[in-house]
């Protein structure tokens, strides 16, 4: 059991710190591979993102790709340029491949209107300015964990979020689950409990990997292994 836990790309890896220590302590394999810093990487994104994770995973295989958030729009491209080196995905409160389509067409137009009305130099700004001021706090206390997870929050390029995905999805032969974290994703988690997919709930929230590390291994050590209620 090998895990790769990847972190959005409008955030950045430390988001997985504790999971990878909790997972450590249990003598489970797991690492968060790194997304390029947006000035490194060129469009199309999708592909460009992609072959960055592959090639950190490549020494790992076979592994357990595990997406949270907006990676999960990477997850069918980080599959096909891994070539056979993923052998499961779990999306953690993630949006789910959505190919021939935008980030935009998957998020609600309130947030998309919100955003396109900030755009500054073709850059929307940092992920946590995107909500109401507080709304980090709120679930991350202050400390040493927060200031972290801040200092890795850069503006995200326009053109990444007007990027169509690639016509991919994930293959027959690579299974996948949902870890649904908070209610602002049971409509992803309604969607895989309807395709008959593995599914947990925890009552938490959307980074309750930093707070919460502990429930967040435990259950996906039981996806993996098929226990999902």
């Amino acid at each position: 059991m090998r895990f790769a836990l990847l972190h959005s790309p409008l955030v950045g890896a430390s988001c997985w710190r504790a999971v990878v220590g909790d997972f450590a302590a249990r003598g489970i394999w797991a690492a968060a591979p790194r997304l390029p810093a947006w000035g490194a990487a060129e469009p199309p994104y999708y592909p460009a993102l992609a072959a960055r994770v592959a090639e950190q995973i490549a020494q790992m295989h076979p592994v357990v790709l595990v997406v949270h958030s907006g990676a999960g729009s990477l997850a069918a491209s980080v599959v096909a340029s891994a070539k056979g080196g993923v052998s499961q995905v779990i999306f953690v409160d993630a949006i789910l491949p959505h190919p021939g389509r935008t980030w935009f067409e998957t998020a609600s137009p309130v947030l998309g209107d919100s955003l396109r009305a900030k755009v500054t130099d073709g850059e929307v700004p940092a992920w946590d300015q995107w909500f109401p001021p507080g709304a980090l706090a709120a679930t991350l206390p202050e400390g040493e964990t927060r200031e972290r997870f801040v200092s890795e929050l850069t503006p995200t390029p326009l053109a990444y979020l007007e990027e169509t995905a690639p016509d991919l999805d994930l293959p027959d032969g690579v299974g996948w689950a949902y870890l649904r974290l908070s209610k602002a994703y049971e409509d992803e988690a309604r969607v895989a409990r309807e395709q008959g997919i593995p599914t947990l709930r925890l009552a938490r929230h959307h980074l309750a990997m930093m707070t919460h590390a502990d429930e967040v291994a435990s259950a996906l050590v039981n996806l993996v292994r098929g226990d999902h209620g």
